[in-house]
C-alpha cells in the first residue's frame, strides 16, 4: 500500500525513516512518517492509541491522562507538528506528533464539547457546555488570549448559553452556535480582541450541533426534534439564516426515538447533493448542495448514525445505531442513489474516516473492541487490532481540510 502522506502538503521534511532517535535517545517505533500516523481515542483508559497505516499495525505506545473522552474531539496545527484534544472534563492536551507524547494541557472549562484551529494556525478555539462560552487559546504557548462569555437572555432570565458546532471558516474566523442562544456566532480571530462580528438567530429552537460544508461556503445547524435545518451562507452572513425542510411538505415517515444524536459532522456533502442522515428515520435525506431544496430520500436498513464520503464522490458509506444494525455498513452510490452495499465490519460502529485518497477506510467497532482498516475496491478488512474501547479515529490529513 503506498503511503497517505500528502506529499503536496507536508513534503519530504515531516518523513522520518526508521531508526531515527526520539530526544529521550530510544528508537523511533515508525516506518511510515507523520503522514500515515491514525491517532485512535481509546474512551475508557482515557487514552490515544496510534496505528501506523504505511506498516498496518499498532504501535506499541499509547498517550494515556488524557480525561474523560467521551465524544473527544482531535485536530491537528497545519505545520503537523501538534494535536490537539478536547475532551468532556474540559481539557484541553496538545500532543506532540513526532514523540507521540503529551505536550501541555489546560482546563478550558468544566465540559468541552468541540475544537477548531484558526486558518492561520495561531489559535484554538474550544466551545463548552459548562460554563458555557468560547475559549481562545495561544496555539503556541497554550496560554489563554480571550473567554468570550455567551450570555443571553431567555424567558426573563441572563443565562451562559453551551456552545458546539464550532469550525474554522475562510477569513481567518470561527463559527459556533449557542444551544440555548439560538443564534450563531461569527468570530474574527484576525483581530486580537476576537469581536463577534455576526450574531445571526436561526429560525428554530434548540440547536444541537452545526457543520461547515467543505467548501467553507455554508454552516448549517441542526434542531432538536425538528425536521429542518438552519442554513447560512458565509459568503452573506448578513442575509441571514434560512429554514430548509428535510422532506416534502406533508411527507410522513415512522419517526421513533433515536438511539443516538448524531453530529452534524456527520453530514457528508458529494458532487451536487447533501447526504443526511435522519434522527429517527430510516433514510438519509438528500438536499441540493446549491439551492437546499428537498430531493429526495434513500431507505435504509435502520436508523443512520455516521454518513461519510469518499474521496472520489461516487460512495457514501453510512454507519447505525441499534443493537440490530450497529454492527453494519452500507454504502450508497451518490448517482443512481442506492444501496450498492451491506455488510457487517464489527458491533457498535463509534466512527469511520477514508485515507485521503480513498483506497481504504478506518472504523472503530467499540463493543467488538477493533480497529478496522478496509479495502474499499473490494469491503473486505485488510488488517483489525485490538484496542481497548475505541471511538474517534482522527489522520493527520484532518489538517488540511476546512471545519476540521
Amino acid at each position: 500500500m503506498k503511503s497517505v502522506v500528502i506529499a503536496s502538503l507536508v513534503a519530504g521534511s515531516l518523513v522520518l525513516s526508521a531508526g531515527m532517535l526520539l530526544r529521550d535517545g530510544s528508537a523511533k517505533e515508525l516506518a511510515g512518517g507523520l503522514g500515515a500516523r491514525v491517532f485512535v481515542v481509546e474512551r475508557e483508559s482515557g487514552s490515544l492509541a496510534i496505528y501506523d497505516l504505511e506498516q498496518r499495525k499498532l504501535l506499541p505506545r499509547r498517550i494515556s491522562g488524557l480525561g474523560n473522552l467521551n465524544h473527544a474531539v482531535m485536530t491537528f496545527s497545519r505545520d503537523l507538528k501538534y494535536g490537539f484534544l478536547a475532551t468532556r472534563s474540559g481539557k484541553l492536551s496538545r500532543i506532540d506528533l513526532e514523540n507521540m507524547s503529551a505536550a501541555g494541557e489546560v482546563y478550558t472549562s468544566k465540559n468541552s464539547i468541540d475544537i477548531a484551529v484558526s486558518q492561520d494556525g495561531r489559535f484554538v478555539a474550544a466551545a463548552e457546555y459548562a460554563p458555557g462560552g468560547v475559549t481562545i487559546l495561544d496555539a503556541k504557548t497554550l496560554a489563554v488570549r480571550k473567554r468570550l462569555r455567551t450570555t443571553v437572555t431567555r424567558d426573563g432570565r441572563t443565562i451562559d448559553s453551551r456552545a458546539t458546532g464550532i469550525v474554522d471558516v475562510p477569513g481567518n474566523r470561527f463559527a459556533c452556535v449557542l444551544m440555548e442562544g439560538a443564534e450563531v456566532w461569527i468570530i474574527d480571530a484576525s483581530r486580537d480582541d476576537f469581536p463577534v462580528e455576526h450574531r445571526i438567530p436561526v429560525t428554530r429552537d434548540e440547536p444541537y450541533d452545526a457543520m461547515i460544508t467543505p467548501d467553507g461556503r455554508y454552516y448549517v445547524v441542526g434542531h432538536i426534534g425538528s425536521d429542518q435545518v438552519s442554513v447560512i451562507d458565509l459568503s452573506w452572513p448578513q442575509n441571514g439564516a434560512k429554514s430548509v425542510l428535510l422532506r416534502d411538505a406533508g411527507e410522513l415517515y415512522d419517526r421513533k426515538t433515536p438511539v443516538k444524536l448524531p453530529h452534524l459532522a456527520a453530514w457528508a456533502v458529494a458532487r451536487d447533493k447533501v447526504f443526511v442522515p435522519l434522527v429517527g428515520e430510516a433514510r438519509l435525506a438528500i438536499l441540493d448542495r446549491w439551492t437546499w431544496q428537498y430531493r429526495g430520500s434513500v431507505p435504509l436498513r435502520g436508523h443512520p448514525v455516521y454518513a461519510i464520503r469518499s474521496p472520489h464522490e461516487r460512495e457514501i458509506w453510512v454507519s447505525f445505531s441499534g443493537e440490530e444494525d450497529d454492527a453494519y455498513l452500507q454504502a450508497i452510490d451518490t448517482e443512481t442513489l442506492e444501496v450498492k452495499r451491506t455488510w457487517r465490519v464489527g458491533a457498535r460502529i463509534y466512527h469511520m474516516d477514508f485515507t485521503p485518497r480513498g483506497s481504504h477506510a478506518l472504523v472503530s467497532a467499540n463493543k467488538e473492541n477493533k480497529l478496522f482498516l478496509i479495502d474499499t475496491s473490494t469491503y473486505e478488512a485488510v488488517d483489525e487490532e485490538a484496542i481497548d474501547s475505541p471511538s474517534g479515529v482522527f489522520g493527520v490529513w484532518r489538517a488540511f481540510v476546512i471545519g476540521l
